[in-house]
């Protein structure tokens, strides 16, 4: 595993079966994913990587959720700002005799 600093946020990687897994985050996280992956066994260095690969998703749809909401927030602003209100029924001609 390596760390590298860059902008306050480092980056850790752990090596997994067939592939590097990097993970940027604070010193803090760093340090949490160096003492789990201490000593992991293969079976445990699965598990760990369904987590990761859980949470990402999840944060992909959150993230997703909040970019929606702040669309469907700014819509209706706008719809709010056009006073738009449908012609409905015209009004009868009086006639003038």
């Amino acid at each position: 595993m390596e760390a590298k600093s860059k902008r306050g946020y480092r980056t850790a990687k752990v090596q997994l079966a067939k592939s590097e897994l990097a993970i940027r985050g604070s010193q803090k996280l760093v340090n949490a994913v160096e003492t789990l992956t201490t000593d992991m066994t293969l079976y445990q260095g699965v598990k760990f990587a369904q987590i990761l690969e859980a949470v990402y998703e999840q944060g992909k749809k959150d993230g997703a959720r909040l970019a929606f909401e702040k669309v469907d927030a700014g819509l209706k602003a706008a719809q709010k700002a056009v006073p738009h209100k449908n012609p409905g029924r015209p009004r009868k001609a009086v006639a003038n005799n």
